[in-house]
């Protein structure tokens, strides 16, 4: 059986009470719905691929992926209703998660799923200017060169000479 690519995309509340993730699923585009315990369960056991959060070391609780680049979620609080997990000056209603790129016409575009499960792909300079309205909540960064960094949704199989460490891609506008 193939594992599935699980891309966290919204936390699902009751006003404060957590009642759960929903995740986009690679590549059939499903919307799957989990509790942090079944979450927490997939992630320690393997059974898929979980990109956006991962469990804490220190309070075994569920938490951002860094390695995915995740900065923020949105949280669904009530029907029709998103707001950002983390408070920022990000004014968005709708986050933007990078899943890939592919080539157009020559030119290299940056497939995204939003946080209401449109998905399309943008420019290079849509995704830069996203990534720094804080708009993409995971799935790429801008490096230090100015660069955009796309995380890989490849689990790299872990080497003793880099044990713990995923590499991720650069593409060059």
């Amino acid at each position: 059986m193939c594992k599935r690519k699980l891309v966290i995309t919204n936390k699902l509340s009751l006003g404060a009470r957590e009642l759960g993730w929903e995740a986009y699923s690679l590549p059939k585009g499903e919307v799957l719905e989990f509790t942090s315990k079944q979450l927490k369960d997939i992630i320690k056991h393997g059974t898929d691929e979980v990109y956006g959060l991962k469990i804490s070391e220190e309070t075994g609780e569920l938490v951002f992926d860094e390695k995915f680049y995740t900065v923020n979620i949105m949280n669904k609080i009530h029907i029709n209703t998103l707001v950002p997990l983390e408070e920022s000056e990000c004014l968005a209603n709708l986050f933007y998660i990078v899943i890939g790129t592919h080539k157009e016409k020559g030119e290299l575009m940056y497939d995204v799923v939003s946080s209401r499960y449109e998905r399309t792909a943008f420019t290079a300079e849509k995704v830069k200017t996203m990534l720094e309205l804080n708009i993409i909540s995971g799935g790429a960064c801008i490096s230090a060169n100015g660069e955009i960094l796309v995380a890989p949704l490849e689990r790299q199989p872990v080497e003793k000479a880099d044990a713990g460490k995923e590499k991720a891609t650069v593409d060059k506008k």
